[in-house]
């Protein structure tokens, strides 16, 4: 069959318009909530927002046509037919314009919500929609098996609608270890973040094994062999995916490190999303004067790198004495890049440290580099910290201030040490 008599023919080509307003009225409507996230020029972000939401509706559609071209050509004899071309042939003739739908209905969005974010394509974005293109192939092919195998009609809408609500299902449970096998990946993608290899894996094994054993069920041998044969793939798969995600909590495990920086300085070298660059320079001079303020007040204030705390914001990373992890993107939105630093700057050895002693070893550090009200702004969401402690926090570092340098040193190490030995809440 001609490709243009094939695509007139199927069905995808009339599902298509509806398919394709339904996926875009939708993008309109209720992807709003998931494409705020400011994704730092990191496509995989982007990408992730738009496949939670529309993976369930391209899968529906890929098995639920191949199902209805699978009755289709059972009730119009062609398996009948003599072997001119093989079932595996056939079937992949009249998947192919119904891939292409379930395809589009991906790409299409995925393609707006980049170009709507201004955000450039990157590997880690490929990755993912590849890893849902690949998906939509095995759910094509299960859906064309059972619409073969039982040729009623009312399998076509049956299959569509369990397809898409198996998939939605898995999210609402308590329980987390469904929601890993059918790819929707739980929270949302951060920067640099992308699915560990065996998260990739674990839906792969149990989509394509299901689709490898469906395929077997025309294999030119016994009918009880290659039923045997499929029937333990399946098993084997579903195991084998199971044993992958049972201990999983509700996020499955990410790798980090994904998303492209942007470095300059030296000592201290400044680490940003790319997407931020353009920061750079000012934040670099902003640290540097930062620092320089922070050991003159005697603090030991000379850390290698300062990097954005962006880059582990699902797994942070403690601060050491050479690299700082610091909020510098949201400190440069708010203009408390100082104070961000400064936090830094005060190191307790236990943890946590008594709220009183914490509260005004911060108070003072804000003070000594000009930005006191950022910590008292801070202070005013926690429940305990009345005007009257507020006024009394005041008075002590007001105080401590009009001390000589090396007075006020000497009551910022007792203050820490103090902050650890009557222990106490975080601070």
């Amino acid at each position: 069959m001609k490709p243009l008599t094939l695509i007139r023919s199927s069905s995808a080509l009339r599902a298509a318009p509806v398919a394709l307003l339904l996926v875009f009225a939708y993008y309109a409507t209720d992807l709003g909530d998931d494409l705020r996230l400011d994704p730092l020029g990191y496509s995989a972000t982007v990408v992730d927002s738009v496949l939670r939401n529309l993976m369930p509706v391209a899968f529906a559609v890929a098995s639920g046509l191949a199902a209805w071209e699978a009755r289709k050509l059972g009730a119009s004899g062609v398996w009948r037919l003599g072997a001119l071309r093989s079932r595996y042939t056939v079937a992949a003739l009249h998947l192919c314009p119904v891939v292409a739908l379930a395809w589009l209905l991906l790409i299409l969005p995925t393609l707006c919500a980049l170009a709507q974010k201004q955000v450039v394509p990157d590997p880690p974005g490929l990755t993912l929609l590849a890893f849902a293109l690949v998906l939509c192939v095995a759910h094509g092919i299960v859906g064309f098996a059972l619409g073969a195998a039982i040729g009623h009609i009312a399998v076509v809408p049956i299959i569509a609608v369990t397809d898409f609500l198996a998939i939605g299902w898995s999210t609402g449970l308590s329980i987390p270890w469904p929601r890993h096998l059918t790819g929707l990946f739980a929270g949302k993608m951060m920067f640099g973040e992308l699915p560990t290899p065996a998260a990739i894996a674990a839906p792969l094994l149990l989509a394509v094994g299901s689709a490898c054993a469906a395929a077997l069920l025309w294999a030119p041998v016994n009918r009880w062999l290659r039923g045997a044969v499929a029937a333990a793939l399946v098993f084997a798969c579903a195991f084998g995916s199971f044993s992958l995600v049972s201990n999983w909590s509700y996020i499955g495990p990410r790798s980090t490190g994904h998303g492209t920086l942007t470095c300059a300085g030296q000592s201290p070298r400044i680490c940003l999303p790319e997407a931020r660059a353009e920061h750079i320079s000012a934040l670099t001079e902003e640290a540097e004067a930062t620092l320089e303020t922070l050991r003159r007040a005697g603090l030991p204030a000379a850390p290698a790198s300062l990097t954005d705390t962006s880059l582990n914001v699902r797994y942070p990373e403690p601060s050491t004495k050479d690299r700082w992890n610091v909020p510098l993107g949201a400190g440069e939105a708010t203009g408390t890049v100082p104070y961000q630093i400064a936090r830094e700057a005060v190191r307790f050895e236990c943890a946590p440290p008594a709220t009183s002693p914490a509260r005004l070893v911060y108070y003072w550090v804000s003070s000594k580099i000009g930005q006191p009200d950022t910590y008292l702004k801070r202070l005013s969401s926690e429940p305990d910290f009345t005007a009257q402690e507020r006024s009394r926090l005041q008075e002590r570092v007001a105080e401590v201030l009009q001390l000589s340098k090396a007075q006020q040193l000497g009551w910022y190490e007792k203050t820490v040490a103090e902050a650890c030995e009557e222990g106490g809440k975080t601070t």
